[in-house]
Order: structure tokens, then sequence, then C-alpha cells
């Protein structure tokens, strides 16, 4: 389908924001969506420490927990401009979340995944903290956050060092190369430079010694949780994205891939109170509330 009106609009209004991302302008705290509760803490472990920004939807005894990822440097992303989203998403769901303000270094890629995965099973050893339990945390990332998310739940079945019950993944970056003409996936060709993500940012990420999501083998994404995974049509990373959720699918995986017509990447933080920006809060929120859902 043609791309959303609006987002041309905005466009050409703010050409420069084609390659640069789009800006990010949060509605002042008053404007916001009222949630129980928000604490700023800090994870500290030995060589460095991690702010945390912790969002508690109301009172009761017991939480389930999502450990959230911003979207990093693709989108201007941090701990303040994926606030709406996580007050949405913890309203909505009843779950706890603890958003994990890393800092998405790519050009030392392997030192924020490093990171981010202390911090994460910091979190899950520490659930009775939080009022919860360490069989009851899920994961959330949109963009580069989606790509360190799912490359964690792959690190924690290596590892067996911790659960994750569920991943939820907004248009993650999945194959590690900075082709565009070359490339596999037709998306990178018809949109890179055109509405808000330029490829040659991914050249720390190239160079990191991580494997991309889409070469983890088979027997590995077998072994992933229930999993959400949201592609944009005019987004030069939905094919990739696409592929991964079908290569989860071969393996085995329970896979729910949610496509969104006309919308580019980063529409989960971009242009609050679009039609496609509320139904992504709905349909996150149905697979959180799901816990014996079968996906399609």
């Amino acid at each position: 389908m043609p791309i959303h009106s609006y987002i041309l609009k905005y466009f050409e209004e703010h050409p420069k924001d084609r390659t640069d991302g789009i800006s990010q302008e949060n509605p002042p705290n008053e404007r916001r969506p009222s949630i129980h509760k928000i604490e700023d803490q800090v994870l500290k472990f030995d060589e460095y420490s991690l702010p945390i920004r912790i969002y508690t939807p109301n009172l009761q005894e017991h939480y389930s927990l999502l450990v959230f990822f911003h979207e990093g440097r693709f989108m201007n992303g941090n701990l303040e401009a994926s606030d709406v989203p996580c007050r949405m998403i913890s309203s909505f769901s009843g779950y706890k979340i603890i958003a994990i303000d890393y800092q998405p270094d790519l050009n030392n890629f392997l030192n924020t995944f490093d990171m981010c995965y202390k911090a994460t099973k910091s979190i899950v050893q520490q659930a009775e903290k939080w009022n919860s339990s360490d069989i009851n945390i899920s994961i959330c990332g949109g963009s580069i956050g989606g790509t360190i998310a799912t490359l964690l739940t792959v690190e924690s079945i290596k590892t067996n060092d911790f659960k994750i019950n569920k991943q939820i993944l907004f248009y993650p970056i999945t194959d590690f190369n900075n082709k565009i003409e070359d490339s596999d996936f037709l998306s990178r060709k018809m949109y890179n430079g055109k509405y808000g993500i330029d490829l040659k940012n991914l050249n720390g990420l190239i160079q990191s010694n991580l494997n991309s999501p889409l070469s983890i083998e088979n027997s590995i994404l077998a072994k992933m949780p229930n999993t959400l995974i949201y592609s944009a049509e005019y987004d030069p990373f939905s094919d990739e994205g696409e592929s991964y959720a079908d290569k989860m699918k071969t393996a085995g995986a329970n896979v729910k891939l949610v496509r969104f017509d006309g919308n580019i990447h980063g529409f989960m933080q971009s242009f609050p109170g679009s039609p496609d920006f509320m139904r992504g809060f709905e349909v996150t929120t149905e697979f959180l509330a799901n816990e014996e859902e079968v996906l399609a």
C-alpha cells in the first residue's frame, strides 16, 4: 500500500532526517500516559554502571517483568525517547518494565552486547527484588535494541544462565552487513536513505564479531521462546526481519510476524497517536497477556 501521508509530509518538511533519523520530541510529563510509578535506578558492576528506569503499572503482589532495550542510534533512542512506549506497554499489559539505558556504541558493539547481557542476567537473578520470579521474565527491543534482545535470548539458550519467557522484536536488524544494491534483500535496495535509515551506520556492527541473528543455527532457534516480530513495509530492514521470522518458524519456534503496511522503521516510537502506533501496542499487549497462545 502507499506510504502513510503523514510520514511523507514529515520527510518533506525534514529532508535531512531521511538519513539522520527522525528527531524525537516527547511531550511534557503532564501530557504523557499516566502510570502508577516510575523510578530511575542504577545497576552497578565492577567496571561500569548502567542506568535503568522501572515502570510499575499498579499496586500488586507479583509482576511479570519485561526487560526493554530502546531503539538506539538509528532512531536517536535513549530512555527518554522510549518513555511513552514503555508507559503504554506497562499500563496496557500490567507488566513491570525495566528499561536499560545502554549506550549503543556501534564501533564497539561486542562491548555493548556484553554490558546488556550482564544487566539482563543481573535483573533475572534479582527477580524477587522486583516482586517477580526468574521464570516470568520477557524481553523486548526495537531496531538495534531488538537485535540486542534476540541475541541475548540466543546467548541465554547457549549458556543456560537464565530463561526468557517471551521475546518481542520491533523491526530488528538481523543481517550484519552494509550491502545495499548487491543485497539479497529488496527492501534495502528500495528504501535505504529515504525514510530515516542509512545503512552506512552499520559498519561498526559488522566488525563486532557477533553472529547476526540470521546466521544462528536452527538447533538454537528451535529453542526460542514465543516470539512476536514487527516489520514495516518501507523499512530497509523489513525483508531480513521477515526472513528471520521465517527461519525461526522453519526451525520449529513459535513465532508471530505482524507486517505494518505503509509504515517505516521506528513507528513504535515515532508519530504517537497514529493508527499503527496504537495498533502496535494493542498487539503487543495481547501477545503478553496470552500465556498459552498458539501463534500464526
